[in-house]
């Protein structure tokens, strides 16, 4: 019960709340589901910004969530199944509830293009609009976890997948910061791996709070919410179809 209390006082507390995940847990998808349609029953302004998508692609989100274009279409015109991959229907009823209810989606990732400058140049000697100026570095703890990480990896070159995952970081937390002062009314449900948000001294919560220290972050972990909490939500204010098989109709 005091876990679902934690989570009925969301909207009053905070301004960004994580929900990271595993990308293929359909569990936990429906979790953060669960928290959008609650946040959005308080008839709080939402944004939901996705690690799924790359940033040179926010029009495409744009056009969809306000009618402009179908699923398919931005599925295709933000190359989400070469450049994430998963599943679409791991995220459909999300983006589908965002839809219907005029949520912006916005696409927190870096490029591609910007990952692979990186491996070949290095991050020190890119620069680019997407990464805080200074980088904040990774602390002895991360690169300590990471090595544990590359240790089922041992091919791979160790500093460069050291720079990949602080440009991760680091670009994203910037992406939400930027969101924070172009949204000041907004409150900012975060979905990314859980890798970027295992808690508040690492990750993008840890850069977050460097680049915007006085913003309250609260991170959601599914596991720490009782079996019954999905199905004890009162949602009566809410009459979504998004977890229907059809993609919600649009009113012009």
């Amino acid at each position: 019960m005091q876990a679902q209390e934690s989570v009925e006082n969301l909207a009053d507390n905070y301004r960004v709340i994580f929900i990271p995940e595993e990308h293929t847990s359909r569990e936990d998808h429906d979790f953060q589901l669960s928290i959008i349609k609650l946040l959005s029953s308080k008839n709080y302004n939402l944004i939901i910004a996705m690690e799924m998508f790359q940033q040179p692609f926010q029009d495409y989100l744009d056009q969809y969530v306000f009618c402009q274009i179908s699923e398919e279409e931005m599925l295709e015109r933000s190359d989400y199944r070469r450049r994430w991959g998963f599943d679409p229907s791991l995220y459909r009823d999300i983006w589908r509830f965002a839809k219907e209810k005029r949520i912006r989606i916005v696409a927190i990732n870096i490029s591609s293009e910007l990952l692979q400058k990186i491996r070949n140049e290095g991050l020190g000697s890119v620069k680019d609009e997407s990464l805080p100026s200074p980088l904040i570095p990774q602390t002895e703890r991360e690169i300590r976890e990471l090595k544990e990480v590359l240790k089922s990896h041992p091919k791979v070159d160790e500093n460069r997948f050291f720079e990949v995952q602080n440009a991760w970081d680091n670009g994203m937390a910037l992406a939400i910061a930027k969101l924070l002062e172009k949204y000041p009314n907004h409150k900012i449900v975060v979905l990314v791996g859980r890798g970027h948000a295992q808690d508040y001294e690492s990750g993008i919560p840890r850069r977050l709070r460097i680049l915007k220290p006085d913003t309250s972050i609260k991170i959601l972990k599914r596991e720490e919410f009782h079996r019954g909490f999905l199905f004890s939500i009162d949602f009566s204010k809410e009459s979504s179809s998004a977890s229907s098989i059809k993609e919600p109709n649009c009113i012009p």
